[in-house]
């Protein structure tokens, strides 16, 4: 049942994306052609992703920075279960050698890891040294021969309190959200992931929608309880002998960056697609088409080529491309052909971004340097600072485990700097750098600048408290104005600036196993308050977060 299952849902997909009937095609060949090219004998253990916004994430980058893992998934996310679980293995078998190496409050965060990874550790090695036996909780866990599957509660509260008007106009009063997630394993073939929410809103000035208009963001209804809206991510994952092959709703990231990426980041909500991800010994390639949410048909395609030349050393180059108002074009489609080569076949009308990232380890002062540029029009000839065609962006950043021999603390900067009218397209709104009208890149977005320091320190596994210091400021040439500048010139950070300083503390509480509580103070020094000159302010905010996972 679940093999003719896979078939026709394979079948219907491939049919819908490339306009071919394939139903007319005689059910072996269909099968031989699409199932079987995809699903052939030698699958291996495969699971579903691990969510962006997971803990293990900051975890395991810090455990990679001090030598204990070297990852083959480099900086392109989500990870799989299974590629965290081998992580873990790893980090294991360098602890035996070196029990230095990992502090005791690393060592009771990893024992936690090892509890919610168990079902992946367990296929890689049936026995694996644990101190702790407590597994993840669930809400429901069923099996039988041919299936494993976990039903999960989540819920969240979040309150954010202002004593003057906010900075950012797009952060709620109260948001509270509940939901469920699930996923399931078959038979070590195939993972299928879901994970929905609904979202009540309250105390926010942006949402001027109130019926579905994906141009203007996620669909959003007004009742008793307030503004309200819902999210949700769901796929099926096939590992195979040579690349994983991902069908459904999700998001890619990619690149190095801590608060955000320059080319895809979690900024963008979820979007249907179909990716595939190739690994390598030192080489990783990951390709994937999109199907964006917008008024018109719209389309998201990318791939990426990540290498590894030495251990402490490691860079990308990637590209993407936003086109629509049209069906799928098979020369985006194709993960073997270059999408800047493609677009001026197809008329030279689509959005194509080009970016380079790095990551430099210096593992044994545990500190890495990494960074990301950003290409969306280009030419050497012109102005690199002021000319209309040249787009640009640019992250820098590093990152100091236990710096000055500080036990379990981490130090972070970055900057980020996005030269106006990136993300922005001359020819058509469809074809702008958007999905529901947020960036799909950096959340900062054009003609825009923003500096990023941070100290943590975790005192415990469960407790851990961090100061923070940012200065932001933005332009006016950004996304709102849709028209090229007459004489194809503009300045960097033009017109009326909004400069804002913000110095912070963090406080994060595990209650429980999956139960956070965080609290985020802010003062807030803003000079032209949402760039309107003159409106100067000095605030307060305090911003506090409930997350349960059961």
């Amino acid at each position: 049942m679940i093999s003719r299952y896979l078939q026709q849902l394979t079948i219907r997909y491939f049919s819908k994306l490339w306009a071919i009937n394939l139903l007319k095609i005689p059910k072996t060949v269909a099968s031989l052609l699409l199932v079987f090219l995809f699903l052939p004998s030698g699958i291996q253990s495969q699971s579903a992703n691990l969510p962006l916004d997971h803990w293990a994430y900051t975890f395991l980058e810090r455990l990679e920075l001090k030598g204990l893992y070297v990852s083959e998934d480099f900086d392109t996310a989500p990870y799989s279960r299974q590629a965290i679980a081998e992580m873990i293995l790893q980090i294991t078998e360098n602890i035996k050698q070196d029990s230095t190496k990992i502090s005791t409050v690393e060592r009771d965060l990893l024992e936690q890891l090892k509890g919610e990874f168990h079902e992946n550790l367990h296929k890689i090695q049936p026995k694996v040294e644990r101190r702790n036996k407590e597994n993840e909780r669930h809400l429901w866990s069923w099996r039988n021969e041919d299936f494993v599957g976990h039903l999960d509660l989540l819920l969240g509260q979040q309150v954010r309190v202002e004593s003057k008007e906010s900075v950012d106009s797009g952060i709620a009063k109260s948001i509270t959200s509940w939901g469920f997630g699930f996923r399931v394993n078959f038979k070590e073939s195939m993972a299928v992931f879901f994970e929905g929410r609904s979202f009540v809103l309250s105390g926010t000035d942006t949402i001027e929608n109130r019926f579905f208009n994906p141009s203007l963001g996620l669909p959003v209804s007004r009742n008793a309880l307030g503004d309200v809206t819902d999210n949700a991510s769901g796929y099926a994952v096939f590992r195979l002998p040579w690349f994983d092959l991902e069908i459904g709703r999700d998001l890619v990231e990619w690149g190095p960056g801590f608060r955000g990426n320059l080319i895809l980041s979690r900024n963008s909500n979820f979007y249907d697609l179909f990716k595939a991800t190739f690994r390598y010994e030192r080489l990783k390639y990951e390709h994937f088409h999109g199907f964006l949410n917008a008024e018109r048909t719209k389309y998201l395609a990318g791939h990426r080529i990540e290498v590894r030349p030495l251990d402490s050393f490691r860079f990308s180059i990637n590209e993407t491309v936003v086109y629509g108002g049209r069906s799928v074009e098979f020369l985006y489609a194709n993960p073997f052909f270059p999408f800047i080569i493609a677009e001026r076949h197809l008329g030279n009308k689509d959005n194509n971004l080009v970016s380079i990232d790095f990551t430099w380890f210096l593992r044994q002062r545990q500190l890495k340097f990494y960074g990301e540029f950003l290409f969306d029009d280009f030419n050497p000839r012109k102005n690199l600072f002021h000319d209309f065609v040249n787009k640009w962006g640019v992250l820098l950043g590093g990152y100091w485990v236990d710096p000055f021999g500080l036990s379990n603390t981490d130090f972070r900067l970055e900057y980020v700097r996005i030269q106006p009218f990136v993300y922005w397209h001359s020819l058509d709104e469809i074809n702008f750098y958007t999905n529901y009208n947020n960036f799909m890149g950096h959340w900062l977005g054009p003609d825009s600048d923003d500096f990023y320091v941070e100290l943590k320190k975790r005192f415990h596994k469960n407790l851990r408290f961090g100061l923070s210091f940012e200065r932001r400021r933005r332009g006016q040439n950004d996304l709102s104005q849709i028209e090229r500048p007459p004489d194809l010139k503009f300045d960097f950070l033009g017109g009326v600036v909004a400069k804002n300083s913000f110095y912070g503390a963090t406080f994060e509480w595990q209650i429980l196993r999956d139960m956070f509580l965080n609290a985020t103070y802010q003062f807030i020094q803003t000079d032209n308050l949402r760039r309107v000159a003159g409106q100067d302010q000095n605030n307060h905010r305090l911003l506090v977060n409930f997350s349960l996972n059961y």
